[in-house]
């Protein structure tokens, strides 16, 4: 057992309270206990930490932990006070870990409750605390089956039920009481009829939201709150309330470091009750849903290992806001693929959203204009650091040449005393309080600064240039450093919007000209420079350097310009026929097109094997979708085509095909206008504010 920490020592105050059913006050009761506590023992406070309503079973989330071992690590106290052990942690790995951490940094712990922490009280602690929090989910459990057993329920109130409001004898309000809500009940009864007719959990969705019915969260449907987990009877397909049988213990849990993991249980650990007078859905009606959706599963397609791609969940639609997935290789709108709500039919291949963004980065965020101001920020604050670290140096130097004065001071005193008088005890306590003194400024000087910020602008941004490339060529392996690689790289982006580019038309594939807008903080590719500077303190997620602009946000958009590499043969045919357009003086009929592809013999493309006939159809239908030619219609041979902007009428042509004039119109000369990219760097917008 240590010694009690001597009078004028830095003591700080820690204090956490586990649920919302308790009061803040708890903290300030903890704190008033600690004040008292440390005013009799003449410490001096230098700060207060908390947790409100943080589990002790974990050390996840809880900011007022990590900011005292934050400030433990920069040496800041010498004491931590709590009022009793069990606050800072109830798990037993997580305490010994505190304690172990505080006591290499030479600090003390006391409780208000014993004083200074001792081995035998902390191994007491930790059993203690285990039983504890085992007996209290023992409980927990025992009441759950008890209120269930008496025909309530636990959990949240699926889609077509509300809660009832009732009081008991003694006026206290009755949990776990459910009803069928009458609108609701209609739009359960309609999803269970329309599955068994055959429609797909798509349409379904399609259709509710077509007629305005908000979802189970007021959004909009999905096929998942349909089909839910086929494991743990979940969705309003699967779930068996719906015929009026409640399961109890679904799932359970088990927290593995630091995080709760969940799994569903079989069907024999569940606790059923009957409810009938909660049935919605009829036996018949049920059974032949269930088999339909085993069916379903039973598909050799849904046993196949999704892949998740580097941008999986960063991507969303610039017209509805629906997220973007990968469908055939291209991100598509689910807002259009799975809800029905969208008019974004564009597809854009995955590989050619990824490769020009991480190209635009390299042009637009990779340059002195830009990264530069963050370079600096980032050199500026290193080299504070440095000298903050130089200064606190040569303050433990002094001190520890002052400490070793006094220990041959005291040593030479301790000569003149005997062995077992009360001088000599007095020294040696003294002189075991320098010791302990200077063990902590012998530790702390041994701490290295910083590394300096090596290199010129120019040369982090080309190292950081070429790390970028190799993440990107290492993307295309199938081992560890692939998916080290694509963490890397996800963590560059925070946000990519697709949206169609306006006055642009895509074809009947859905390819066509996007604008790309691409958000990401400018600290995570300073990251890939490799500069070796530690932003984040042991044991937490705390920043020890504030990096001023390197916090920042960069973004910018730019035009993708896709074509489906199909029209490759169309392109390939249509100088032909704008110059059978351009030279005619009446339309172009499809079999003179056909007669003039003939003639040049195949071109290039997948298609180039296809007939003249064809070829001339799809050159045909390319123009007319991009709003080029118009078709005049003389219901026989004469029927042909013509340039839209020739600005003749139906009759003009026809009259030209009676008697075809002598001269012809020069073709308007199409340009397209310059490309402009704009990059706004500032702090992280939310979703709702518009993007730059």
């Amino acid at each position: 057992m240590r010694a009690m920490p001597p009078p004028g020592s830095r003591v700080v105050y820690y204090s956490r309270f586990s649920s919302s059913r308790q009061k803040q006050t708890s903290i300030e009761g903890q704190e008033r206990l600690c004040v008292a506590y440390a005013a009799e023992k003449q410490w001096v406070e230098v700060n207060r930490f908390s947790d409100a309503e943080k589990s002790g079973t974990t050390t996840m989330g809880r900011a007022g932990l990590f900011e005292m071992m934050a400030a433990a690590e920069r040496g800041e106290f010498d004491v931590l006070l709590v009022e009793d052990i069990d606050r800072t942690s109830r798990d037993a790995a997580d305490m010994h870990k505190i304690v172990k951490d505080l006591e290499e940094l030479d600090i003390v712990i006391c409780t208000v409750a014993n004083g200074v922490l001792s081995d035998a009280e902390l191994a007491f602690k930790a059993v203690h605390n285990k039983e504890f929090i085992k007996q209290n989910v023992f409980k927990s459990k025992r009441g759950q089956e008890l209120a269930i057993s008496k025909g309530r329920m636990s959990g949240s109130i699926p889609y077509g039920y509300r809660k009832v409001h009732k009081l008991d004898d003694k006026g206290d309000p009755i949990n776990g009481l459910r009803e069928i809500d009458p609108k609701k009940q209609v739009i359960v009864i309609r999803i269970h009829t329309e599955f068994d007719a055959g429609r797909t959990t798509f349409q379904i969705c399609a259709d509710l939201n077509a007629d305005g019915i908000p979802g189970p969260k007021g959004k909009d449907w999905r096929p998942g709150a349909l089909l839910g987990n086929r494991h743990g009877g979940l969705g309003i397909l699967r779930n068996p309330i719906y015929i009026g049988e409640y399961h109890f213990r679904k799932t359970s849990r088990r927290r593995r470091k630091g995080r709760m993991k969940t799994r569903f249980t079989a069907h024999s650990e569940r606790m059923i009750t009957q409810h009938p007078e909660l049935a919605i859905i009829d036996q018949d009606l049920w059974d032949r849903n269930q088999a339909r959706l085993a069916e379903n599963f039973d598909r050799p397609f849904h046993t196949k290992r999704k892949v998740e791609y580097v941008f999986t969940g960063k991507v969303s639609c610039g017209v509805c806001g629906s997220s973007c997935i990968v469908s055939d290789g291209k991100y598509v709108c689910t807002g259009r693929q799975q809800k029905g709500i969208c008019s974004n039919p564009r597809r854009v291949p995955r590989e050619a959203v990824e490769t020009s963004i991480f190209d635009r980065i390299k042009v637009h965020v990779l340059n002195t204009a830009v990264a530069g101001p963050a370079l600096t920020a980032l050199r500026e604050e290193v080299e504070r650091a440095r000298a903050d670290h130089a200064a606190r140096v040569e303050s433990q130097t002094a001190r520890l040449k002052a400490i070793d004065q006094e220990i041959s001071n005291l040593r030479v005193q301790l000569r003149a005393e005997t062995e077992d008088s009360f001088a000599s005890q007095m020294l040696r306590e003294d002189m075991n309080q320098l010791g302990a003194e200077k063990r902590r400024l012998e530790q702390q000087a041994r701490r290295a600064p910083p590394p300096p910020v090596i290199g010129d602008v120019k040369a982090i941004i080309g190292s950081i240039s070429t790390t970028l490339d190799d993440l990107h060529q290492a993307l295309q392996a199938d081992d560890a450093e692939a998916a080290r690689a694509k963490e890397l790289l996800r963590g560059l982006i925070t946000r990519i919007v697709l949206e169609p580019k306006p006055g642009s038309v895509a074809d009947g594939r859905g390819a066509g000209d996007m604008t790309v807008t691409v958000e990401g903080p400018m600290a995570a590719l300073i990251d890939l420079a490799s500069l070796n500077v530690d932003r984040v303190a042991k044991d937490g997620h705390r920043p020890m350097f504030g990096l001023d602009n390197a916090t920042s946000v960069w973004a910018f958009s730019y035009p993708l310009v896709w074509r489906d590499p199909r029209l490759a043969t169309v392109r390939a045919d249509l100088p032909i026929i704008a110059r059978l357009l351009d030279e005619a003086d009446v339309p172009v009929s499809m079999a003179g097109m056909a007669k003039a592809l003939g003639d040049a013999g195949p071109t290039t493309g997948p298609d180039a094997d296809r007939s003249p006939e064809q070829r001339a159809r799809n050159a045909v239908a390319y123009l007319q979708a991009q709003g080029f030619t118009r078709c005049v219609n003389m219901r026989g041979p004469a029927t042909g085509y013509v340039w839209m902007d020739r600005g003749l009428s139906d009759a003009e042509w026809k009259a030209r095909i009676a008697e075809p004039p002598m001269t012809q119109t020069i073709p308007v000369m199409r340009i397209s206008p310059p490309e402009a990219v704009v990059v706004v760097i500032g702090p992280p917008r939310s979703d709702d504010e518009p993007a730059e």
